[in-house]
């Protein structure tokens, strides 16, 4: 379900010992990553808190329970966009991750190409804040830079 800002989101649901101090400082880190987001970026979060029920059945299928992307550039095919996201690993695991990625130019089409990527396993809500944290300030730095998908291509030697 897409939601506009993580305020209505019940972070509780992520793992039993989250703390009002550990949601408020996500609630921010979000925000943080909001605030870069371009004024023709409509996307918001995703919430799926039913997958909080849901380990996954390999190492390479995921299941989101909570994320954004921010569109960084999307023009004559091209796309450059920034991902900030928690995924459900084996219960009561979590993962943190954002991404830089670009579109795809090969000669098999990949979809997309992540070009930089920041990670962390946790299990527990002080641990998890602190990736989302870290996360956030990745996206915000990352948001920083070029907007060029093309230079951002090259730069990674795709």
């Amino acid at each position: 379900m897409d939601v506009q800002t993580l305020d209505g989101v019940d972070l509780t649901a992520l793992v039993a010992d989250m703390s009002a101090e550990d949601a408020a400082r996500m609630r921010v880190a979000a925000r943080l990553v909001d605030e870069v987001r371009l004024p023709k970026d409509t996307l918001r979060w995703d919430w799926w808190p039913e997958n909080l029920q849901v380990d996954p059945v390999d190492k390479w299928v995921q299941s989101l329970v909570l994320g954004t992307t921010l569109v960084l550039y999307d023009d004559a095919g091209d796309r450059l966009e920034l991902n900030l996201y928690v995924v459900r690993e084996q219960r009561p695991r979590l993962t943190v991750a954002a991404t830089l990625e670009v579109a795809c130019w090969c000669a098999t089409d990949h979809g997309m190409h992540v070009l930089r990527l920041e990670e962390q396993l946790v299990g527990t809500a002080r641990p998890l804040a602190e990736a989302f944290e870290t996360g956030a300030d990745a996206v915000v730095r990352w948001a920083a830079g070029s907007h060029d998908p093309v230079a951002q291509r090259a730069a990674a030697g795709l």
